[in-house]
Formats: C-alpha cells, sequence, structure tokens
C-alpha cells in the first residue's frame, strides 16, 4: 500500500491581505518519493516550502484555508516543535538558518534540540561530513564560509538530524558544479533511505538522474505536472514556453577560446587577496585585464576567494599585494569605491527603503530623468507592477533582479555582480543577459561572479577559471578562458 508524506488539499495563502501566493492548491507526495518544483520567479515555490516546514503559519503571518497532512497527521495538530520532528529544510538563504557560530556546533544543533545522545550525533556528523566531502570545514566559523560551503553546512545539519521529509529551497544556487554533483549524490542517497525530498528551484540539470516528477508552478497554482520520462521527452521549445532551465549540463570546456587584449580598462598587477590584510591569501598573484564595455564572467570551486575578489575589486577590502589601475591609473580602495558598484550575492544586504521604486531612487535626486530612467528600468526586470511594494515583501529572485537594477542606475564605470542569477527562472535569466549586455555597449564594463554556466554560455564572453591559490603566480596563460 502507497503511504502519502505529504497532502495539500485546496490550499490558498496569501501575506497580510495581498494577492494570494498560492491558490487552490492540491499535491500529493508518496514516501520515499523526490519531486521537484519549478516555475517563474514569484510563483510560490518557496511559500509552498515555508508552508510544509511550518513557517507558515507560525512564523509568517497570513489567511491560510485548506488542509495540509504531513505523514498522515494533520498539520493543524501539530505543536511548533514538531515541525523540526517531521520536516528538515535548507532555505535559499543557509546563512539565514543558522543559529551557532561555527560549524560543527551548527551540525549538531537540531540533533541536540531534540535531545539525541551525544555519541550518536558525533558518528552521524562523522559520517555526513564525509559523506558531503566536508572534512575540511570542520574547525571553520560559519562567517568565514563562501555562500556555497554555508549551503552545504545547511544541508548537513538536516541530514545529521534525519527527518522523514526533506525540503530544500533553491539548494543549488551557490553551488559550483561539483556541489551540485555532490549534492545529487546525497539526494539520491536519502532516497534509497526512505526519505521523502521536495525540492524547489530553477538550475535542474543535476537532478535529472534524481528526481521522480516535477511540479509546474505559476501564479500559485499547480499548472503542469511529468513524470521524469516524460519531463525528459519536452523539447527546447516546450522548455521556453514554460521558462524552465535547461535539462543539460553545461560544462565549463564548451566555453573555451582566446582572452581579449583590447586596450586595457581595468588592470590587476601581481594582485593578492584575502579576508582582510592579514589573513591567508586565497588568491595570489592575479595578473588580469579588461576593456572599458567588456563583459568577463568569473568562476570557480566554491571558497576560492571569488566574492573576496569582487569585495576587493571594488574598494570593499583592501590587497594585500599587487595593484589595481583604472584607465591607466592606479587606484585606491577608496577611489575605487567611487568608480565601482557593487552587487552581492544576499540581495537582503542592500535593501534599504519601504518601496521597491525608492529603492531605485535612494541617494538619487528625485528629478523626472530619474523617475524616468527608475521606471524604464523596473518595467525592463519585471518588477513596475511591485513598484509600491516594500522589497521585503518580494520573492528571492524579484529581490535579485531589484539590486541589479540599483546598479543599473548608479551606471558606474565597473558593476560587478555576485552570483546574480540566484532565483531567476530561464526567462528572467534571458532578461538580465540582455541588459547587461546593453549596458555594456554604452560602455560599463562587467565583471560577474558566478557558477551558472548556463548563463555564462549565453552571453558567448570570456569566462575565467580560478584555482585555488599557489605559491606559483597566476597568469593569464595560466587561467582556463572561455566562451
Amino acid at each position: 500500500m502507497i503511504e502519502t508524506a505529504i497532502k495539500l488539499a485546496n490550499i490558498t495563502f496569501s501575506y497580510d491581505a495581498e494577492e494570494p501566493q498560492l491558490k487552490n492548491l492540491s499535491l500529493e507526495i508518496e514516501k520515499g518519493e523526490c519531486v521537484l518544483v519549478t516555475g517563474a520567479s514569484g510563483c510560490g515555490k518557496t511559500t509552498l516550502t515555508r508552508l510544509i516546514n511550518g513557517l507558515i503559519p507560525h512564523y509568517y503571518e497570513g489567511e491560510l484555508t485548506g488542509e495540509l497532512h504531513l505523514n498522515g497527521k494533520n498539520a493543524r495538530e501539530l505543536e511548533e516543535w514538531e515541525y523540526g520532528q517531521q520536516v528538515g529544510s535548507v532555505f535559499q538563504d543557509a546563512r539565514s538558518q543558522f543559529f551557532t557560530s561555527n560549524v560543527l556546533d551548527e551540525l549538531a544543533f537540531a540533533s541536540e534540540n531534540y535531545g539525541l545522545e551525544a555519541e550518536r550525533i558525533n558518528r552521524r556528523i562523522e559520517a555526513v561530513m564525509k559523506q558531503n566531502q566536508i572534512d575540511y570545514l570542520k574547525k571553520r566559523k560559519l562567517a568565514q564560509l563562501s555562500s556555497g560551503e554555508k549551503q552545504k553546512v545547511a544541508m548537513g545539519a538536516v541530514q545529521v538530524h534525519s527527518p522523514e521529509i526533506f525540503v530544500l529551497d533553491e539548494p543549488s544556487a551557490n553551488l559550483d558544479n561539483q556541489g551540485n554533483a555532490q549534492l545529487a549524490a546525497t539526494v539520491k542517497q536519502l532516497k534509497q533511505a526512505g526519505k521523502t525530498i521536495l525540492i524547489a528551484d530553477h538550475r535542474i540539470h543535476y537532478l535529472m538522474e534524481v528526481v521522480d516528477r516535477v511540479v509546474y508552478l505559476a501564479k500559485g497554482e499547480v499548472k503542469a505536472q511529468w513524470t521524469i520520462d516524460e519531463f525528459r521527452q519536452l523539447s527546447k521549445t516546450a522548455l521556453h514556453s514554460f521558462d524552465i532551465r535547461e535539462k543539460q549540463e553545461v560544462y565549463i570546456s564548451e566555453l573555451l577560446r582566446e582572452e581579449n587584449r583590447d586596450t586595457a580598462f581595468l588592470a590587476l598587477q601581481n594582485l593578492t587577496i584575502g579576508y582582510h590584510r592579514l589573513a591567508p591569501s586565497l588568491i595570489k598573484d592575479l595578473n588580469l585585464t579588461l576593456a572599458k564595455g567588456e563583459i568577463v564572467l568569473i568562476t570557480g570551486e566554491n571558497g576560492l576567494g571569488k566574492t573576496t575578489l569582487a569585495r576587493t575589486l571594488c574598494g570593499l577590502n583592501k590587497e594585500q599585494a599587487g595593484s589595481i589601475s583604472i584607465n591607466g591609473q592606479l587606484q585606491t580602495a577608496k577611489k575605487r569605491r567611487k568608480k565601482c558598484w557593487f552587487v552581492l550575492q544576499d540581495a537582503d544586504y542592500q535593501l534599504f527603503s519601504d518601496s521597491v521604486l525608492n529603492e531605485l531612487l535612494l541617494g538619487t535626486k528625485k528629478i523626472e530623468e530619474n523617475l524616468v530612467k527608475a521606471e524604464r528600468l523596473l518595467k525592463e526586470l519585471n518588477l513596475w507592477k511591485y513598484k509600491d511594494q516594500h522589497p521585503a515583501t518580494l520573492s528571492g529572485g524579484q529581490k535579485q533582479r531589484l539590486v541589479f537594477a540599483v546598479g543599473l542606475m548608479r551606471e558606474p564605470e565597473l558593476l560587478i555582480l555576485d552570483e546574480p542569477t540566484s532565483g531567476l527562472d530561464a526567462g528572467n535569466m534571458r532578461r538580465v543577459q540582455r541588459m547587461i549586455v546593453d549596458y555594456a555597449n554604452k560602455g560599463i564594463t562587467f565583471v560577474i561572479i558566478t557558477h551558472d554556466l548556463e548563463f555564462a554560455k549565453g552571453f558567448g564572453r570570456r569566462t575565467i577559471q580560478l584555482e585555488k591559490a599557489a605559491s606559483s603566480k597566476l597568469q593569464p596563460s595560466d587561467l582556463a578562458v572561455f566562451k
């Protein structure tokens, strides 16, 4: 007899009497089944995960109707603490779910709170760290980790606790290809152990050999469902019509080309960087030149120092050694801050205003020219209908597009984007690509930090794969340069 792990019946939910994020949604997921939920940014994926893990209605308040059953129990009858026994979650922003300051404590936290024996917890931690290849993080502080490493620790903490249901919200957003492969292997092992898994994600190629079913959401409703065999048969045209990402993985070797040798706008000479001036070096002796209006994408393993490189380029960090020049003139960190704009990977850090429109106008004169420009940007990024909403009410992908729009609003000489496709569906990914190309043609130089090779491939521009710091120097010829 087939047992149901998750049953949603006629669920409707809205935050504070807004337009419903979920509308009359019904869905059943069997025990031991792995289901991928996908759909355009703002379609209700994160709201669905919050409902299943109990954050709705116990943390996010709103109007909820319909019924949810978890492993045969009516969710309305569960105490708040009982959700954690039933469901383990990995959030889109992993840092928001951390309760401790170091990796080992975080891995043990949930299990300790539910009273598991110390010896059992330690055995599980050792097994999970080995399985997820994160032994090297054992003695690290969470604040020192890259976003991808934080994602791995968050997943590990849920595995240590080992609930029957796993809910993963955009778990691949911050992972490199190796990390995605490892995540897929972990999901496969969880399935073999009889766990039920719901994954909400836009990047789907890494899951094609793991999931049993694909559910497509649009405006809070289930608009389509496919078995994995049916989904594999969908054409590129069909995927495009649904704004679903590619089913096939893009390999960095597909993008190889020669380096651009145009006159340098930005020049890095023997650049060495770290978290701060006295910290161990992450990237050593980097030499690189960019032309004005060039688009350069930088990729590499999680924890390599890519975000630290971005912070150094824009002047938030000082270089440990070497130099950074713009238009042939050496630039101190203070001078770089006036010429660059950095769009962070964690959009929440850059949202300050009380409405989407005011976010673009913050720090600018509210003259007609700027109002027109802000309206145009919001319409191009499909955000104009949210212009009066508070930025905190937006989905992850909508926030990502908003901070991108803020960067374009400033029109700096150098615009640095850190994982700009986190939370973006295929349609919005292509929209962001087009706008980057348009503004590069106007003379803005772009440095884009990304693990999203599907996104990188869409540009046909230079992509640089950085390697781990070593005693030898990193010259342009040592870098993998791709198109």
